[in-house]
């Protein structure tokens, strides 16, 4: 028995192709496609079909060149990490000549193939480029014409005045009109019935004591009118409805919770909240024409489209606008930090802006004095902000003797105005409210017998009075005109118990500057009215 050598024979060829580095590149167009469409996953099934090990997507539209996705497989390329890439057709790597172009010559200076399943494509030979080109000039005009009809399918949208196809968080759109979106969306754990158990599988939703979107919609313009600040009202949305950070694209079809900032800020002031109809809030930018926000100066708004479903009224649309430019003059730190504390705004915070220099005639700049972390009490100032740069007005003034300034100066006016109209027309006029209010009171006392409803509407006419005569009440300041406020304004104590919220809305209605010189106050020049 003779003992022969074991000759082991192996293909080379076989070695390398199951070694070969191979990538898939798989792209569509919107998140919509991604989530409710069999495309993609059919796309991604063919290059692993095809031999791809890895597969790199992109979810965005092909006229972009920084897709993440996209940028990650050119990398490879360049370095010479990956030894061919499969695609299924040439628009999958954009839908522009110039982007297809540029990335085909990554391809050729790398050495690196790339294998289109759909379409014959060698890129070493010149055939297999004018094929490359032809394709990428062919996926570049259906984009141009896709664009086209989009845009024709826009400007018809404007010229019948149809609510837009995304629409903001608390709409939807029926009927090509805007409506507030009451399904029911979530249910705070506050709410939670005691037989929540028994209404699992519970059909009807208005057994269910969830709030709907809309209601949400509502409660988040109320949020930020209590905070008075958009940042403030966020914070305290995410605490209240348990919020998390997202990272997807967030829109009004979405339907996902969530706000920054600045996009709660955006939302307040779209139109579409007042009942209007607005076009050409984002336009194309730059060259590769990406779109970015357009000054609201060149909206084009269709007013009082849909009336009956706002979400704001007009009175709303002027208090968020005064909040909004009230707090960008002051800064953040005009706002209270002490949670000990409930005023939004720290004392004194109403006189930002309105002291002035009698020298140079400068808006005058916070000061202060005295270290309140040794238990000293901090003074408080305002002095000229060029006292040290030419300005002669060295001397700061106490911010409570400006008040003390401010309050006298009003009281001195609703004292005026009072004697004024008692010399030429006796009593102040009653506002109609306040009359139609004492008459339902006087209707209620004369119900004869005892009845609790008839009590509780006596308790609530009673008090929406008291409302009505004080012209300090947070729920009507807004509503008053500052000669309303002037003459209603003549008890001193009054203006000394406002809280400082109260002051911020109510003393910049009434007081146009206050002029201080030399450690003084020169003057305390309050807003013209009809009488004076």
């Amino acid at each position: 028995m003779h003992n022969y050598p074991l000759l082991l024979v192996i293909d080379t060829r076989l070695g390398e192709k199951m070694n070969k580095r191979i990538k898939g590149y798989a792209r569509v167009s919107t998140r919509e496609q991604a989530i409710n469409s069999q495309a993609f996953e059919q796309q991604k099934a063919r290059l692993r079909e095809a031999g791809a090990t890895e597969i790199i997507e992109d979810v965005q539209t092909g006229k972009k060149d920084t897709r993440p996705g996209l940028l990650k497989i050119m990398s490879l390329v360049q370095k010479k990490e990956v030894d061919e890439v499969v695609i299924t057709r040439i628009d999958r790597l954009g839908r522009s000549v110039p982007i297809i172009r540029k990335n085909i010559d990554i391809f050729q200076k790398s050495g690196i193939n790339l294998r289109a399943l759909d379409q014959m494509i060698d890129l070493s030979t010149s055939q297999g480029m004018f094929a490359v080109n032809l394709l990428a000039s062919l996926a570049e005009l259906e984009v141009d014409m896709l664009s086209e009809r989009t845009r024709h399918g826009k400007q018809h949208r404007r010229n019948q005045k149809i609510a837009c196809e995304s629409y903001p968080w608390g709409y939807t759109v029926v009927d090509s009109k805007y409506k507030l979106d009451h399904r029911p969306f979530l249910c705070l754990l506050e709410s939670k019935p005691p037989n929540y158990l028994e209404l699992y599988k519970e059909e009807d939703f208005k057994k269910l004591p969830g709030l709907t979107i809309a209601e949400i919609a509502r409660d988040c313009i109320e949020l930020f009118f209590n905070q008075k600040g958009v940042t403030r009202a966020v914070r305290l949305m995410f605490k209240k409805y348990g919020l998390g950070k997202t990272s997807s694209k967030k829109n009004g079809n979405d339907k996902i919770f969530h706000w920054s900032p600045s996009g709660f800020q955006r939302w307040l002031n779209n139109p579409v909240l007042q009942g209007h109809t607005v076009y050409s809030k984002y336009i194309s930018v730059g060259k590769e024409g990406k779109r970015g926000p357009n000054d609201p100066a060149n909206w084009v708004v269709h007013h009082n489209t849909h009336p009956d479903e706002r979400l704001i009224t007009d009175e709303d649309v002027e208090k968020i606008k005064e909040i909004i430019s009230f707090n960008s003059r002051l800064g953040q730190k005009t706002f209270n930090r002490d949670p000990n504390i409930s005023d939004i705004y720290r004392e004194y915070t109403y006189q930002n802006k309105l002291v002035f220099c009698g020298e140079c005639g400068s808006k005058c700049m916070p000061k202060s004095a005295g270290v309140s972390r040794r238990g000293r009490k901090i003074r408080l100032y305002f002095g000229c902000r060029y006292s040290h740069q030419g300005c002669s007005n060295r001397k700061s003034v106490q911010r409570v003797k400006i008040e003390d300034a401010i309050i006298k100066a009003l009281v001195e006016r609703s004292r005026n105005l009072d004697q004024s109209t008692t010399q030429s027309a006796g009593i102040p006029p009653k506002s109609e409210r306040l009359i139609k209010l004492e008459v339902e009171l006087e209707s209620l006392n004369s119900f004869p017998g005892f009845n609790p409803d008839i009590e509780r509407l006596k308790q609530e006419r009673f008090q929406q009075i008291q409302e009505e005569k004080n012209p300090f009440s947070s729920n009507l300041i807004m509503r008053k005109t500052a000669e309303e406020i002037f003459r209603l304004g003549n008890d001193l104590t009054l203006w000394y118990t406002l809280s400082n919220d109260a002051k911020v809305e109510i003393f910049p209605k009434l007081v146009e500057k206050v002029i201080i010189r030399n450690g003084e106050i020169e003057a305390v020049i309050l807003v013209k009215t009809g009488d004076n």
